[in-house]
Formats: C-alpha cells, structure tokens, sequence
C-alpha cells in the first residue's frame, strides 16, 4: 500500500496566535479536516494530527505545535515515523511576496525568508517538497514584517481569508488527484498554463462525452466535476452553477457536508443572488457551531442587496444579529440600513 500523504499547515500555538496572518496554514488544515468529516483531532510527535481518506487518498493532516521556527522537528519525526517520502509532502503557508488573496504552488524551493520553511528544510535536509503559498501581501508603510504577520485580519480581509482558505483546500484537493503540476496550472493565477489548451471544438466534444458519463453515473461526482470545469471553460456560467448545486446535493447525500458546503459557495460566488443557497450555507456552518462563518455569510448576503433590496439587505443583517447580537459590523449594517430604507 502507499505510504500515507502529509499535509502540513505552518502556525504558531496558542489562542493569540489563532487568527493572526502566520497561521494561514492552520487555516486551510482546518478547512480540510471540516470538509472531509475527518473527526477528532490527536497528538502526537509536537504535531496535532487528523487522519483518513480524501479523494481515496490515505492522508495525516498536520498543524505543528512547536513554534514556527521550530516546525522542522515535527515534520521530521511524522515522516521518520510513518516512513513518508518527501514527494508525498505538502506545506501550507503564508508568503509575504505573495498578493494578499492570491495562491501560488511550488513543486521545491528554497525558505523565502519563512522560518517554519526554513527549519523544516533544515530538519529534513531536503527541499524538494511542494508548497502552497498563501498569500498575505507586505506589510504597509514603515510596518516591520514580524508585527504585521502577528495580527489578525480584520473586517472584510478576515472574510476573505476564509475564503481563499476553502480555494487554497480545493488547490490540495486537486494535488492529492492529479498532481502538482495541475494543480499549479489550475491555481498560480498568474502563472503561465502548464496545461493542454484546447480549442472551442475540442471542449465542445469533450462536454458531449462528459455529459454521456453524467447520464450513465447520476449518482457519480467525478464526472459532474468534469462536466462543471468544461462548462466554465465554454462561459456556461449558468450551466456551471446548477452543475454546483447538483454537486452540493449528491455530496449532502453521501453524508460529505463540509464538501457539499464547498460547491454551495463555489455557486454564490458566481451567483450571489441564489438568496436560498447563501441561507443555506449560513445554516450549514451554524449546525458545525461555527457562529463567525455563519455571520459573514449573512453579512456577504447583505452586501450584495444593499444595492438593490435595502429591507431584504437589512433581514440577512437581522438574521447575523439573531447569532451575535454584540457583532459590531452587523450593527453598523443595521444602522445604516435602517436609515436608507427610511429614506427610500
């Protein structure tokens, strides 16, 4: 059998730490744990680990629970232990040089400056292992780097940083299925395409084919995926969201809810104005007593009808208020809603 897949997401310990820039890494292990149903937690050798299988792939989760300088010793031990070869390695974490929203994969490297890259190579006298960098951008002004890693994001950075935590899941999703490569062809946004391209004639037959496959395994996720990314390609936009939601349900039906979760937001994205959906995820993180994630959605709803329905933007605040009456941006939202809708 094969050795088991590492992935790894670099963080410092600690609730001041939690939320900071530094621990992004923790945040897309979070995010993956969620998604596949992968239970309790465990420690071991300085590391909190989770364990299972993704996409039929054997994997260990991992957040190291030394210091980020010392992340190397963890990483080391998991992989002497369990006999794991560094092209089964992957290492989530923040990059300074990287724009703030965007994520950049590598198949080796040197640390960048990153010190838990740093101490990892040190440890494992390699550096031939991929790396999902997240990027949190520079510091602004005279900020000096180490203060800026060690605050939390804030406002609309925080949500959006839950967001490209969830993207920068699907960019390990799709290591752990095709490989580095494509994944780095799917996710280094501006990266040049190290994929085939194909002409308009080309996708239209592989679509043809694709929904062939659809027909064949309704009930089969593989192909529906395969069936969105076409459409995508060919501008079905409209097509690409029902394709999502087809998707969402399938995964709701085989008891995945963090990934049913996943198509759901990918939809929204797209199309914000699928009230029901957005409802839908709001209610799907407060069932995982997750209260934060549940408010920013609510909240994401109520930016996009702010413009078009202020007493339908004010009931998505009312509904984030009902989770957290105490939520100081909802109760702006309130105050400035209730406002406009007496002036309308």
């Amino acid at each position: 059998m094969a050795a088991k897949r590492l992935i790894l997401g670099l963080g410092n310990p600690g609730a001041k730490y939690e939320k900071t820039r530094h621990n992004v890494g923790w945040r897309v292990i979070d995010a993956l744990a969620s998604r596949h149903n992968l239970g309790a937690s465990r420690r071991e050798r300085r590391a909190q680990t989770w364990d299972g299988i993704v996409l039929g792939e054997r994997v260990k989760l991992a957040k190291p629970l030394t210091f980020m300088n010392r992340s190397g010793e963890c990483v080391r031990a998991l992989m002497d232990y369990y006999e794991i070869p560094i092209h089964r390695l992957i290492v989530a974490h923040d990059d300074l040089d990287t724009p703030f929203g965007k994520l950049r994969l590598r198949k080796a490297g040197g640390h960048g400056g990153q010190n838990g890259l740093r101490s990892i190579i040190q440890h494992i006298g390699d550096n031939s292992f991929a790396r999902l960098r997240f990027g949190i951008g520079r510091p602004p002004g005279k900020m000096q780097p180490v203060d800026y890693v060690l605050q939390p994001f804030k406002g609309d950075d925080a949500i959006e940083a839950d967001a490209l935590a969830g993207r920068a899941a699907d960019a390990i999703e799709v290591w752990l299925r095709d490989g580095i490569e494509i994944a780095m062809s799917q996710f280094n946004g501006d990266a040049p395409s190290q994929g085939k391209q194909y002409s308009q004639a080309d996708l239209e037959a592989q679509l043809a084919m694709v929904r062939r496959a659809c027909e064949l395994a309704p009930r089969d996720t593989k192909p529906l995926t395969k069936l969105v990314a076409i459409q995508k390609k060919l501008g079905m936009i409209d097509e690409a969201v029902r394709g999502r939601l087809r998707l969402a349900a399938l995964f709701d039906g085989q008891g995945e809810g963090g990934r049913a979760n996943s198509e759901r937001i990918k939809a929204v994205t797209i199309k914000p104005e699928l009230t029901n959906v957005q409802c839908a995820i709001a209610e799907w993180h407060l069932s995982q007593n997750n209260l934060r994630k549940a408010v920013a959605r609510y909240l994401i709803l109520a930016d996009y009808q702010r413009e078009r329905d202020s007493e339908a933007a004010l009931r998505a605040v009312d509904l984030a208020l009902a989770i957290n009456p105490q939520h100081p941006k909802a109760l702006a939202y309130q105050r400035s809603l209730k406002r406009q809708t007496e002036t309308d």
